[in-house]
């Protein structure tokens, strides 16, 4: 059963009254779904194989989860919820679990090793039938293994290679976290689509990855295609020169000294290192060889036919690689901090994922109605900026359930979300925001269920910023 972040947020969507509320169980399912994704990563899938064991104690930590959450916000959560926050987290999680699990059958399961080995000892009885010699028969055998290795080596290096070609020249890749953060922002003002902005402000570090693979998407197949080919075709007579070298060099060592073909194996085996790495070769049928020069030009005629397949691998086959590009990027650009402001969900900057006990800060912050924040009693979206409010005479509820204000001034006496960031008391706002208030102000108050009236009237002077003024704002992030 697929369950998607919707279906489990819908589950529980009804039973609360306030906005913030939803907005605390949008922040708990995200937190859960990270948290016990990394959980089940941390399992040694691959090299021990799958247990139900894994699943059942992680769906044992959420229920946990649940239950504390419920009793410290005096929630009551029916047991389809608990069900389908466990449906959802494993799901996340399954593209992960098959292709581990894969990789330990692949190398464990008695099965599947004989399956794999069908066509290599079925071609090595044929070759024998016809009379082929070992030093031929071995050296079909190794160019199957070489084929397979080849190719993984050219797309792993050549995702690497893209990986690297964009973080150094592309814009939003080649600089800091702001500079990244700015051209998201400016990519979602382009596309001018709420929904979008919507899930960057609930979700960022999601919005920020689809930005990501999105741009390597361009990059790869249509911007940069031609270079990308060119990186690609690099990468194939890379590898290529490296067998051949390597080859050479493992035969020239036996070539006047005793030797047998274990030993060439894994001399010819080390000289391809680190470039590719072969799958174990059996040398056990094969003792008799010892021309290796013969066996050489048996895998240099076959080696002729894997240049030429590796020379027609497309960008499509570098996408699904195990070093895919847009993998690379992300695991390099996104491990860091991802904490949102309490008050306008601003994104901490801070490079470093685990910074305490320095505080979160970001250098703009948003007006509060961005993030549904209201007066209560009332309908009324916040208009104002968090760094003019900390700076005011007046209060707020830290929660929906709260009944006592406290002063803006004393925010950090709120709690341990509140005193976890720092705020400065200034008059800097970005133009992009009240940019993104006009715009979208019918959406935001039909989203949140509020209006842009009374305490929260949007200034007349803001709807005179365009979309283009709005993106040329953002250079101010980055000029600090």
């Amino acid at each position: 059963m697929k369950m998607s972040f919707g279906g489990v947020y819908q589950a529980v969507k009804m039973a609360f009254a306030t906005h913030e509320e939803q907005e605390l169980i949008r922040s708990f399912i995200n937190e859960v779904e990270q948290k016990y994704l990394a959980a089940i990563k941390s399992k040694p899938v691959a090299t021990r194989g799958f247990t139900s064991t894994y699943l059942k104690e992680v769906a044992q930590n959420i229920k946990s989860e649940i239950e504390t959450m419920g009793s410290q916000r005096k929630y009551v959560f029916k047991k389809e919820f608990t069900v389908d926050l466990s449906l959802y987290v494993f799901d996340s999680a399954e593209g992960w679990l098959l292709n581990s699990h894969k990789i330990y059958r692949d190398n464990n399961d008695a099965q599947t090793y004989l399956d794999n080995k069908k066509n290599e000892y079925y071609n090595i009885f044929r070759s024998f039938c016809k009379g082929s010699s070992s030093a031929v028969v071995f050296g079909k055998i190794m160019c199957e293994k070489l084929k397979v290795s080849a190719v993984e080596a050219v797309c792993n290096k050549t995702g690497v290679h893209i990986a690297g070609e964009m973080r150094s020249n592309f814009p939003g890749l080649n600089e800091s976290r702001l500079n990244l953060e700015k051209h998201v922002l400016a990519s979602l003002a382009e596309k001018e689509d709420f929904s979008r902005f919507i899930s960057y402000i609930r979700n960022p570090r999601a919005q920020v990855e689809a930005f990501i693979k999105e741009e390597v998407k361009t990059y790869m197949f249509t911007t940069q295609k031609v270079k990308a080919q060119t990186i690609l075709k690099k990468n194939v007579d890379d590898i290529t020169r490296v067998i051949s070298q390597a080859l050479f060099e493992a035969t020239e060592k036996f070539k006047h000294r005793k030797g047998n073909i274990e030993k060439w194996v894994e001399e010819f085996s080390s000289k391809l290192k680190p470039n590719l790495t072969l799958d174990t070769i059996s040398c056990q049928n094969f003792s008799d060889i010892n021309n290796f020069e013969f066996l050489k030009e048996e895998i240099e005629k076959s080696l002729k036919s894997i240049t030429t397949e590796m020379s027609k691998l497309s960008l499509e086959k570098v996408n699904d690689c195990r070093q895919k590009p847009d993998q690379i990027l992300i695991d390099q650009l996104c491990n860091c901090c991802w904490e949102r402001c309490p008050f306008c969900a601003a994104v901490c900057t801070n490079t470093v994922k685990d910074h305490s006990p320095q505080e979160h800060s970001v250098p703009f912050h948003r007006p509060n109605g961005v993030k549904g924040w209201h007066y209560r009693g009332t309908v009324d979206l916040v208009i104002d900026f968090c760094t003019t409010l900390v700076a005011s005479d007046g209060a707020f509820y830290p929660d929906a359930g709260s009944k006592k204000a406290v002063p803006y001034k004393q925010y950090p006496t709120a709690g341990e979300k509140y005193a976890s960031w720092s705020i400065t008391a200034n008059a800097s706002i970005l133009a992009y925001w009240q940019w993104f208030i006009c715009r979208f102000q019918k959406e935001l108050e039909d989203y949140y269920n509020l209006k842009f009236q009374g305490y929260g009237e949007i200034p007349q002077q803001w709807r005179n910023f365009s979309k283009k003024h709005a993106i040329e704002s953002l250079d101010e992030m980055c000029s600090l």
